[in-house]
């Protein structure tokens, strides 16, 4: 198979949709299912599960989600129609999961527009994934459970407390490149709709070319280039 096969699989399936991208965050609850494909990230297949619905994209891309909570995937497998990972983890996720898609790892705060070549991570699985909604040149996204509000002491609506595994320290970050993401798919023309209260509707963007120079670099032991 052409290693980029996979990718044009998963363009011609997202093209001119509209997309629900359903995260993590507590008010991911709110969501209910639609006409819309979904994408979803890391935790995000139980509520699917619960809600009886497809995941039309599973996408991610930290080693620590597969390494510790790779099990909670197990029972959905059958729920998944495009399984896209970290190529330096796609090996840890079993054959049996559908339509494996390996997207390389390049770096921190730039955009991919080819995702062929690789996407960024951005400190945060939302910001790969729009890299890769981008591609697709998807007509919409509306984005559930991603309020990115670090400070709140409110856990992921599949945890009773807050996990170890927020980046609080990264939490600035997060919110700018997300933000700046979003930016660009509204400068292509896809309409961004944000669900619920979220730090992206409070974010004050830097300008166009600065907005990644008070971004601290990355450990490149953590996912290389």
């Amino acid at each position: 198979m052409d290693p980029s096969e996979p990718l044009e699989l998963l363009r011609q399936r997202f093209a001119g949709a509209d997309v629900d991208i359903v995260g993590n965050g507590p008010t991911v609850t709110e969501w209910t299912p639609s006409e819309r494909r979904v994408a979803t990230v890391n935790a995000g297949m139980s509520l699917l599960a619960a809600q009886h619905t497809r995941a039309d994209l599973y996408w991610v891309q930290d080693e620590r989600f597969i390494t510790t909570k790779g099990a909670s995937l197990l029972p959905h497998l059958d729920l998944i129609d495009h399984f896209a990972a970290n190529s330096h983890i796609i090996d840890l996720v079993p054959q049996e999961y559908r339509h494996r898609v390996p997207v390389r790892m390049l770096g921190v705060v730039e955009w991919s527009r080819d995702p062929r070549l690789g996407v960024n991570h951005g400190f945060n699985v939302v910001y790969g994934l729009l890299q890769l909604l981008s591609w697709c040149r998807v007509r919409s996204v509306h984005l559930w459970g991603v309020g990115m509000r670090y400070w709140s002491s409110n856990p992921r609506y599949h945890q009773s407390t807050r996990g170890s595994d927020v980046d609080l320290h990264r939490s600035a970050e997060q919110v700018i490149l997300v933000s700046r993401a979003l930016e660009i798919l509204r400068s292509e023309g896809i309409e961004v709709v944000i669900h619920g209260p979220s730090a992206l509707n409070d974010a004050i963007l830097l300008p166009l070319g600065d907005w990644a120079q008070g971004v601290a670099p990355y450990p490149e032991t953590r996912f290389g280039h």
